[in-house]
């Protein structure tokens, strides 16, 4: 049919990829039809008595972070199961604003601050932050959350809230923080694979670690903050944090770069998110190995909402439901191949539901931790956090990124002439943040530019002039 040949030319969108993978109508010589594609195709044929590429299409409006994987895994797999159920292919227009969370929360507000709708239907994907101050803004509308949904996801675990109890969003995923490993390189290094953010505090580490500059790094700085909150408290946790930082090989301006350095030899460990982790450890399973600090991590939501005036608001709410059923989420955590899995690319990602973790117990992809396996719980002081977030990523940045070399230099003096003295001076913290109370105070100084480029400059002087008094 001449239809069958123009949507196999097409290439990209819901039906163009579901049709090429099933090998329906197409002259598939090179490419062999995908056998879950191909029985889901049959199963719509006795349902309907027309193939799936016959069916009407109707149309969602997603914005999104996410990749292209996730995105073209889930719309052909959403649209499969909207074809079955209802008769109808969905397909997805993806609005790209040409960046990543902090485009989209800038795009939403500059749209909803002169019109009621921004004929966008779901927001997918961001971090609980962006979602929590898009519902306090009013851009969200309230979606039903099913009794089979509150019983598979808490509404808080760990300290963090995984849902809106006003059901304005819900998480889809659950995101941890660790770091990914090159075993050839630690074992030349004579070091055993770390498995607490402590180890990467060893001064055998020294230049091993790569890590990323919080300040253009969401993601980095959520770390930062896991291993602070690792320690009793904030004076051990900055101590714990600036002997990680002094061990850095670079810093790089994205958790991503930092995360691929191990998968070429130049650094022993990099800490990043568990999805860059998991997927890069995934291409090299024999030398890379991604590890999540076993109760010292918080797992935090990347929730899914759907958008006020939403144009189609009846398949937006399908859409979020089917993110969150137990299908939708096998599709984030299984390999290629599986029942229930991607047809083309493992995403690599944590599903949020309990019930996963049971239903798919040894079938999910290597790396995945089952954040409600007893002991991989970290209990998160989310106040503090959002209190010291802000801080925290401009303290990094003066303690360790402006004086890179002076503070290698004075870790090095350490390592070679150890000192109780000099240590307690290398860990001691500028007057203004040396307590939460004054944490609470400098943050709210730093939301004014003049004042905060103040604070920063001194803090820079700060850690220069005790980096170099201890190696002069």
């Amino acid at each position: 049919m001449r239809r069958d040949r123009e949507v196999c030319r097409l290439g990209a969108g819901a039906v163009a990829v579901w049709v090429a993978l099933a090998g329906i109508g197409c002259n598939r010589s090179t490419e062999r039809a995908n056998p879950q594609a191909a029985a889901q195709a049959e199963a719509i044929v006795e349902r309907w008595e027309r193939r799936w590429d016959e069916l009407p299409t109707v149309k969602l409006v997603a914005i999104s972070p996410h990749n292209t994987n996730i995105q073209n895994e889930y719309e052909w797999a959403f649209s499969v199961h909207h074809a079955l159920k209802y008769g109808q292919a969905v397909d997805i227009e993806w609005r790209d604003v040409g960046g990543g969370g902090s485009a989209i929360m800038t795009y939403l507000r500059n749209v909803y601050a002169g019109a009621d709708s921004s004929d966008i239907d779901v927001l997918w994907g961001g971090g609980e932050y962006m979602f929590a101050r898009m519902a306090k803004e009013g851009v969200l509308q309230p979606m039903v959350i099913s009794e089979d949904v509150e019983r598979n996801i808490p509404a808080v675990f760990g300290g963090v809230q995984m849902r809106d109890p006003d059901g304005l969003w819900c998480g889809s995923a659950v995101s941890g923080f660790g770091f990914l490993c090159n075993r050839p390189v630690l074992g030349q290094l004579g070091i055993d694979t770390p498995e607490l953010w402590d180890d990467l505090a060893d001064p055998r580490m020294f230049g091993q670690v790569c890590l990323a500059d919080p300040t253009q790094s969401g993601s980095a700085a959520a770390a930062y903050e896991m291993i602070v909150q690792s320690a009793p408290d904030w004076p051990s946790g900055w101590a714990k944090l600036l002997a990680v930082l002094s061990n850095a090989w670079r810093f790089e301006g994205s958790a991503g770069a930092a995360a691929k350095t191990p998968a070429w030899g130049a650094a022993a460990v990099a800490t990043c998110i568990d999805f860059y982790g998991g997927n890069i450890a995934a291409e090299a399973p024999e030398d890379l190995i991604y590890v999540s600090p076993r109760g010292q991590t918080a797992f935090t939501p990347d929730p899914i909402g759907i958008l006020k005036g939403a144009p189609n608001r009846e398949l937006a709410q399908r859409f979020v439901d089917f993110v969150l059923s137990t299908r939708g989420q096998a599709l984030f955590g299984l390999p290629v191949g599986a029942a229930d899995g991607p047809a083309r690319t493992a995403l690599g990602r944590q599903p949020i539901r309990r019930d996963v973790y049971e239903i798919y117990a040894g079938k999910l992809s290597p790396g995945l931790v089952g954040p409600y396996q007893a002991g991989n719980e970290m209990a998160l002081d989310v106040e503090i956090r959002g209190v010291r977030f802000g801080v925290l990523k401009q303290l990094v940045r003066a303690a360790a990124i402006d004086n890179l070399n002076d503070m290698r230099a004075a870790q090095r003096a350490l390592i070679d002439h150890p000192s109780p003295q000099r240590l307690a001076e290398f860990n001691r913290l500028p007057d203004n943040v040396a307590t939460v109370e004054g944490i609470v105070d400098v943050a709210g100084k730093l939301r004014d530019p003049t004042e905060a480029e103040r604070i920063i400059s001194a803090w820079q002087e700060f850690f220069r002039n005790k980096y170099r008094r201890i190696a002069p």
